[in-house]
């Protein structure tokens, strides 16, 4: 199988011939393997958005990340921050091996895989694609979990039995029993594992067996399914995870449900299992970026500065624009919304590459649009529009006039450097000081002055 790794928004060309050529400048795939590709996305755009942009013997890829397999192609997509920061790395990495690690990182931070923030740097030493690491982390956790326990409910059960059990189901005992007084229709509740949630589990399990080529996740993965040996194999449909409620019995397999979802559902495009070994595990970058920064925030920025509220996706915040008949209209929910002491601070993610040399450095007019609209609307001093930080790019301050030309409110532009080792702590510990300056500088705070304080540590 031949395995491609782009950047997003990169052109990748279909060559008439049979043979691959591959260059950093020109990506191109062979008929046979751009055909297929082009096949499969186009099923599944039906049912999801478009992950590639087609055109005339070319396509280009967008903000999805990620991996899709198709019959003799894995084609992998990295987030296109650290492949275009990588000429001023000063770790030696490869800018792949690079850009997965901070991927799986802000990932887990995000909430979107069920690994922990601080096994990421064990993790991060594979050089395999993504949806090898993303498996053996699906296999390896839900082994230990499924090894702890496996998760039991009362179910009711019917059957027509010899001995009488719970309640008699009357409908159905007159009809299979009238002439067999010896037996009981009878209708109870017994504590099984054939939950829907194992059986969900299961599922994940035959669909990541049937892509993953490492020893070793296929033994971890093979494991669960004989623990599971007595869950029934289902189609699994994305109104099954809403049928499931998590309690204290379960709630350890939230993130590997939540994970499940991911791969089984529409939240990412639809992985099909079977003779044909197409795959897709995608995630829209510009989600990861929201909810990444959203999570860093309210973990480890809001402990530092004392009174500080964290909403993220303005949680039980959101305001409407307009009103028409006393009904909202426009409704605004910026990615994260801060009080303290009473006052709000905006602050809205954009995950674009911006450019130095572009006018207003890349700033589009619709990004300062909507900020325009968050400003006024929650009544703030300052806003903030967060982008990742390229090099050349330098912050940039917009004050907002009112109707007499007057200055008042302000939009701070700010980057934030995403292209470091995030699997090593003191490069955690930066972005830790460099987000917190952010907002500290929206609500106009003193910078942080050094204590002699305990050490911080950021998992």
């Amino acid at each position: 199988m031949r395995r491609l790794s782009v950047a997003e928004h990169t052109l990748v060309t279909r060559l008439a011939g049979t043979e691959n050529f591959e260059s950093a400048a020109r990506p191109s795939l062979n008929a046979r393997l751009y055909d297929r590709l082009h096949a499969f996305d186009r099923a599944e755009s039906v049912a999801r958005e478009q992950v590639l942009e087609w055109s005339d013997g070319a396509f280009r890829t967008t903000q999805w990340v990620g991996v899709v397999q198709v019959p003799g192609l894995q084609l992998e997509i990295l987030p296109k921050i650290d492949l275009v920061a990588a000429e001023h790395s000063e770790t030696g990495d490869v800018p792949q091996t690079e850009a997965r690690r901070n991927l799986l990182y802000m990932l887990a931070v995000s909430g979107d895989v069920p690994v922990r923030s601080r096994d990421v740097a064990r993790l991060a030493v594979r050089k395999a694609a993504l949806s090898e690491t993303l498996a053996a982390i699906f296999g390896q956790r839900l082994l230990r979990e499924l090894l702890r326990g496996r998760e039991k409910a009362y179910l009711t059960q019917e059957e027509n039995l010899r001995q009488f059990k719970g309640k008699l189901f009357v409908p159905r005992h007159v009809v299979h029993n009238a002439a067999h007084r010896e037996r009981f229709f009878c209708r109870f509740d017994e504590l099984l594992e054939d939950t829907l949630m194992n059986r969900i589990f299961r599922a994940c399990c035959r669909v990541l067996l049937d892509v993953t080529n490492q020893p070793a996740t296929q033994d971890a993965i093979r494991h669960c399914l004989l623990l599971l040996d007595g869950v029934s194999d289902v189609s699994v449909q994305e109104a099954d995870f809403g049928r499931i409620s998590i309690n204290r019995q379960n709630e350890r397999f939230e993130d590997l449900l939540r994970f499940c979802r991911l791969l089984l559902s529409g939240a990412t495009p639809t992985v099909q299992a079977g003779a044909t070994r197409t795959f897709s595990l995608l995630f829209d970058m510009n989600i990861v970026f929201e909810r990444f920064i959203a999570a860093f925030v309210h973990r480890y920025i809001a402990p530092l500065i004392e009174g500080l509220r964290v909403y993220r996706q303005s949680a039980g915040h959101s305001k409407h624009l307009m009103a028409s008949a006393g009904v909202g209209v426009l409704r605004l929910a910026p990615d994260l919304l801060m009080e303290l002491a009473g006052r709000p601070l905006v602050v809205d993610t954009k995950w674009k590459v911006l450019s130095a040399r572009s006018a207003r450095s890349g700033v589009s007019d619709a990004d300062l649009y909507q900020l325009f609209a968050y400003t006024r609307r929650y009544g703030c001093a300052r806003s903030i529009l967060l982008y990742p930080h390229v090099s050349g790019l330098e912050p940039r301050d917009f004050d907002v006039l009112d109707e007499h030309g007057r200055t008042g409110p302000r939009v701070l532009v700010r980057h934030v450097r995403l292209h470091r080792n995030l699997a090593e702590e003191k490069e955690r510990l930066a972005l830790v000081s460099e987000l917190e300056a952010i907002v500290r500088e929206g609500f106009q705070l003193p910078a942080e002055t050094p204590t002699a304080g305990p050490v911080r540590t950021v998992a």
